[in-house]
């Protein structure tokens, strides 16, 4: 009788509309293949350790010259989808050896600890905004069309630590997702159940994403 009477109010919902297929990030158990609640996610919690890399996007229309991001997740590099910088955040473009860099200005020293470079242009983020740039890995390079690999504009990203551009994989990331809602950006997971890269990602099929950081 419980089950009937669930089923009954779905298709209330069904039959008004209300019933919709979409995304939402969700802690997630790759040994038992199935997402977690907050209180099963809170039971098996611990700190570990993981590697934050700064990875270099060069600017399509500029060759040679490249955003600085910086990642924890090195695993979703290969769906990247979009950078976002924060829109008031001041960046610098710097000349280092033949190429350009565009970080965060509070974030040079971090990254120039010694000498500091030539900085050739001060912008805030809102001018970024829109610009476009190569994709890392080929795998879907076919979304550019559908307004991915381009700069958009975010209220979380800080001058905190990294370079003051965060790397966005709608796929995976509460804070991506909603940007990526927020910027009609196409959603890629190319994982299995048992969070193992799919063929999508030719070279990484089958191995769990964890060892492939």
């Amino acid at each position: 009788e419980y089950m009937e009477s669930i089923w009954w109010v779905f298709r209330q919902l069904w039959d008004k509309g209300l019933i919709y297929e979409g995304h939402k990030i969700l802690p997630y158990c790759p040994r038992c293949a199935t997402p977690l609640s907050n209180f099963e996610a809170n039971q098996g919690y611990e700190d570990v350790q993981d590697p934050s890399i700064t990875v270099r996007f060069e600017l399509l229309d500029a060759p040679g010259t490249y955003f600085l991001a910086w990642t924890t997740t090195p695993w979703t590099l290969p769906s990247n989808l979009a950078l976002a910088v924060g829109s008031e955040v001041e960046y610098v473009r710097v000349r280092d050896g033949d190429g350009e860099y565009i970080l965060a200005a509070e974030r040079l020293s971090a990254y120039y600890r010694k000498e500091k470079p030539e900085i050739v242009a001060r912008l805030r983020g809102r001018e970024l905004k829109g610009q476009a740039y190569r994709p890392l890995f080929p795998y879907f390079e076919r979304l550019a069309g559908e307004g991915a690999f381009r700069v958009v504009t975010a209220d979380f990203v800080t001058t905190e630590d990294g370079t003051g551009i965060v790397h966005i994989a709608p796929g995976f990331g509460e804070d991506d997702a909603a940007v990526g809602r927020a910027n009609n950006l196409p959603v890629v997971c190319p994982v299995d159940p048992e969070c193992r890269f799919d063929e999508e990602v030719p070279d990484y099929t089958g191995r769990f994403v964890k060892d492939a950081d």
